[in-house]
């Protein structure tokens, strides 16, 4: 039964890189709207869009409870390196829990735009940016849940690990590319703008290979379990 029960919370990485990515593409938010833009053409791109934007909106904002039961799924393997005295395991769960709220406000300040393509271009904008803002900026969520993940995995002692080292190297490595979000607020063109190579494609394209490379991992670490503890895959 836990078996069956750490699985299921596995899958939700599918889950959510698959609806979020298609809520981004229905959106049109790949590429990002400019932070370069005026308010008039802010404005004119979610009336122009508005069923497909908010149809978009509506699932990235759906896809982000599958964050929470991925996190649990990976926090059951970490405690079974740190045991019943496992700080790194809640700080790992209780992050990726945050990084729910991350894309649901980020949602809710979209959704507020598109809403009404017809009110005060300027209040569209500044919806549009704050969208944006709260998505990118909010980095620390996603930097914790990294770290905690990559110094439990290489803080692992026992013969046969639950995860290679190279995991926890890799989750560290991850959580770096994710620091040049905190500079958008100074740039409104250029790599550190939201649209920009390092604040969006980079942290982008990691984020979701992340999701889908530690969902491989998980599921090779879960099936390892099963075979060495029968009990619990009972």
């Amino acid at each position: 039964m836990n078996i069956r029960n750490q699985l299921i919370c596995a899958w939700s990485a599918v889950g959510f890189a698959s609806i979020c990515l298609a809520g981004f593409l229905f959106a049109n938010f790949i590429p990002p709207i400019s932070p370069n833009l005026s308010a008039e053409e802010v404005a004119a791109i979610y009336s122009e869009n508005a069923l497909s934007m908010r149809f978009g909106i509506l699932l990235i904002m759906s896809s982000a409870g599958f964050i929470c039961s991925f996190a649990a799924a990976l926090a059951v393997q970490m405690k079974r390196i740190e045991g019943d005295l496992a700080p790194f395991t809640y700080a790992q769960l209780g992050a990726g829990c945050i990084s729910t709220l991350v894309f649901v406000f980020a949602g809710v300040f979209w959704t507020g735009a598109a809403f009404r393509p017809d009110h005060d271009p300027e209040l569209t904008r500044m919806l549009n940016d704050l969208g944006w803002i709260t998505l990118l900026m909010t980095f620390a969520p996603f930097i914790i849940q990294n770290i905690a993940l990559g110094l439990c995995i290489l803080s692992d002692k026992q013969a046969k690990p639950v995860f290679a080292r190279w995991v926890g190297y890799y989750n560290l490595w991850v959580a770096v590319l994710f620091v040049p979000g905190g500079l958008l607020t100074f740039f409104k063109m250029g790599p550190f703008a939201w649209d920009g190579v390092f604040v969006w494609w980079v942290p982008f394209a990691v984020f979701f290979t992340w999701y889908l490379v530690m969902f491989y991992i998980l599921l090779g670490a879960i099936k390892r379990q099963a075979q060495s503890e029968p009990t619990v895959a009972a």
